[in-house]
């Protein structure tokens, strides 16, 4: 207990701050595959571009002891949940910054310490100095992250990662970007190495959070997401959360190849539509690539068969099913703009 206490201390200490080489930096994280793509295999399979990285670096002859940040976002965005954290004391199998000094008071019992209980975590009290109106669910976050080891062999490593925000697109599509501010907290001690010394770190941040501006990359999106990226990112594949240049939704419909209306009639899917698709009957993902809107055949999004044919029966069969479908009627049924 006498242990914590004094990492409580250091975070409220008053010491003047000296010139270190240490960095924070908030990060939109982007894993990316050869191509320069959100990955959608590998280690990095699944992660959401909804996720900001708070990360650390030090070179000093001292370790960092604690970190005291603020992060907030603009435009109507909200900060969902804050994961991927040390818990507890730093040790050799897991070091790390798990001393969280607001809700080790309120959420633990220092005669029986849980590290596993779910309200602890870094995210500052409501009812602390200065915190009031921050928080999960809003636009901005006081982190509080200490670390409390015994030996160098359990001691925090010089870089790493604090912990991850996720920024709620609170849009179902097309999403405008936030800005960023991150910032160390003053109030709480800002940065502090483990001799006590307050130091004035670097500070790195993205200026914008861009989420993607024509399909949703967060859940429950994820899986349609990552395979839109599998295929170049074709734009008749973004449905409602297409817009063209005067703001308006655009869409493709089941059947439809091209996005033009055909006749007099103005049929939605027809001749055109039908040609396409005898046209690249059976080809893969790389045979169609190059062809003219080669990826907008692709009604259903999904490969068929072991041959994994992008062109092939479920998509005649969605173009049959919509055959002389005119924009009002292919609207009724739900079915534009799709989902």
């Amino acid at each position: 207990m006498r242990r914590i206490l004094l990492i409580v201390a250091m975070l409220l200490l008053a010491a003047a701050p000296v010139m270190a080489t240490v960095t924070v930096r908030a990060i939109q994280n982007k894993p990316t595959n050869a191509i320069g793509q959100y990955s959608n295999t590998g280690t990095n399979a699944g992660r959401l571009c909804n996720i900001l990285d708070i990360n650390y670096s030090c070179s000093a002859s001292e370790n960092v002891r604690a970190f005291a940040l603020e992060v907030s976002v603009d435009n109507g965005f909200k900060i969902a949940s804050v994961f991927d954290y040390n818990r507890g004391e730093s040790n050799a199998s897991k070091p790390g910054y798990g001393i969280f000094p607001g809700s080790f008071r309120t959420a633990l019992n220092p005669a029986d310490i849980n590290w596993s209980e779910p309200n602890y975590g870094p995210v500052a009290s409501t009812t602390d100095p200065d915190a009031a109106g921050t928080g999960v669910g809003t636009n901005k976050v006081i982190l509080e992250m200490g670390s409390l080891y015994v030996g160098d062999a359990n001691k925090p490593a010089s870089s790493g990662t604090l912990c991850r925000l996720v920024i709620d697109p609170n849009r179902p599509c097309t999403p405008a970007d936030c800005n960023l501010t991150f910032t160390v907290n003053a109030l709480r001690g800002g940065v502090v190495l483990a001799d006590g010394t307050a130091v004035t770190p670097t500070v790195v941040k993205d200026a914008k959070f861009s989420f993607p501006k024509k399909f949703p990359c967060w859940s429950p999106y994820i899986t349609q997401y990552n395979e839109w990226l599998s295929v170049w990112e074709p734009d008749c594949w973004a449905g409602q959360c297409t817009t063209d240049a005067n703001g308006n939704r655009a869409y493709q419909c089941y059947g439809d190849t091209d996005a033009k209306v055909e006749t007099a009639l103005k049929y939605r899917v027809y001749q055109s539509d039908y040609n396409r698709l005898v046209a690249y009957w059976k080809y893969t993902a790389t045979r169609l690539r190059p062809q003219p809107n080669g990826f907008c055949t692709d009604f259903d999004h999904k490969l068929e068969t072991a041959l994994k044919y992008r062109i092939y029966q479920s998509d005649y069969s969605l173009l049959v099913a919509n055959w002389k479908m005119t924009d009002t009627k292919l609207k009724a049924t739900g079915l534009c703009p799709k989902p």
